[in-house]
């Protein structure tokens, strides 16, 4: 079996997984449980960021309709990562990851380089998915709250998906 395939495989798993996630961990406000950042994280860095935005936007639209309900949430908070992912990269890593195509990798670049980036795709995406989803209805100390208490999981969770699918 072509390893191109069993990557695919993982990723649809971890995007149904996702699903799963939303479906049964249901915190309301308090807590936001998200693998789509560093899911995000994980594409290919040879993908255009027109390819990637498409990618985020129907994974973002996937997760919003099959799991969390509220449609375009996750699809809104996904598009500015994927649009900026490239960005991200070339100031965190290097222009020659991106210009090459190359795959991140733990061995190369070190834990402390995959968890800068890890956290800020997932403080990114907290940031938007929270400021939409309380869109003026709630304070900003409960939004602070749900941030606070959101970032260290999804990190956590996070780690491990880039665990998955990264170079070791």
């Amino acid at each position: 079996m072509n390893s191109g395939r069993n990557i695919s495989f993982a990723f649809v798993l971890m995007l149904f997984l996702q699903v799963v996630i939303c479906q049964i961990f249901q915190f309301g406000s308090y807590c936001v449980i998200s693998l789509l950042p560093a899911m995000l994280i994980c594409l290919p860095t040879s993908m255009s960021t027109l390819k990637c935005m498409l990618s985020a936007f129907f994974i973002g639209l996937f997760v919003d309709f099959f799991g969390d309900g509220l449609l375009g949430l996750n699809a809104f908070s996904l598009l500015p990562l994927a649009y900026a992912r490239n960005f991200i990269f070339a100031k965190l890593f290097n222009e020659e990851l991106i210009t090459r195509g190359e795959p991140l990798s733990w061995r190369k670049w070190g834990v402390g380089l995959v968890f800068g980036a890890a956290f800020l795709f997932e403080a990114l995406f907290l940031v938007l998915y929270i400021t939409v989803d309380a869109a003026g209805v709630r304070d900003f100390v409960p939004c602070l709250q749900t941030f606070l208490i959101s970032l260290p999981v999804n990190l956590l969770l996070g780690m491990g998906v880039l665990y998955a699918f990264l170079e070791k």
